[in-house]
């Protein structure tokens, strides 16, 4: 059983929690998150602990309280870094076009339980894939209904697919080959590196060599 790592007061959607706990993970540093009240002065028991209603808290492991970004990360850059922090570092740098487009925004939504995908019945014949720029997406519509999405960040002479979802009643039956299909070729005719953050694009690209030459390097 490994060793218990320092507890970081936090909230998901504070970016200096999100920019200690990628800190943290880069370090290799396990930890504790523990969500605290979204109000300052509904955080009592934070109060209690660290004297401030104020986060990021990070408690170490021997009891010390670094309040605020500024202390956290001096008191993180005197550890020693993991072996494979600098990979990591460059992966962060790889997927800053996920990061832009709000990928995980789209997730959460997803995991609530509000996305915006409706049932239909039809064919992936019948199906219409349009291009909405001001979204960032490709839509998948059959019978006037939204039933797939593809969204994308395009910058540069590049394009990032970020995240891909078929409702799923149409789920293994063509239609998600036929957004990633129509995606990519609008690359290649658009002339656009790509870069398959989406793991079903990058598998989509596996099962159909023809769009390998269309992957950015990295």
């Amino acid at each position: 059983m490994a060793d218990a790592g320092p507890t970081l007061y936090q909230a998901e959607w504070c970016p200096f929690s999100s920019a200690v706990r990628e800190a943290l993970t880069e370090l290799g540093i396990s930890f504790t998150a523990r969500q605290v009240e979204p109000r300052p002065e509904q955080r009592q028991d934070l109060r209690e602990l660290a004297g401030t209603d104020q986060i990021p808290v990070l408690q170490a492991e021997d009891g010390q309280v670094y309040r605020g970004t500024r202390a956290i990360f001096a008191h993180l850059r005197e550890r020693e870094a993991w072996d494979h922090a600098a990979a990591h570092r460059g992966r962060f740098a790889d997927h800053r076009a996920a990061r832009e487009s709000d990928a995980p925004g789209q997730l959460v939504e997803y995991f609530r339980g509000t996305d915006e995908l409706e049932a239909a019945t039809g064919t992936p014949e019948e199906a219409e894939v349009v291009n909405v720029p001001e979204a960032s997406r490709y839509e998948l519509q059959l019978g006037g209904r939204l039933i797939g999405l593809a969204a994308y960040h395009r910058r540069n002479g590049r394009i990032a697919f970020t995240h891909t979802e078929v409702d799923e009643s149409c789920e293994g039956r063509g239609f998600g080959s036929l957004l990633a299909a129509a995606a990519l070729e609008d690359a290649e005719r658009d002339g656009l590196e790509v870069v398959p953050l989406c793991p079903f694009i990058a598998s989509y690209i596996k099962r159909h060599p023809q769009y390998e030459p269309l992957v950015s390097e990295r």
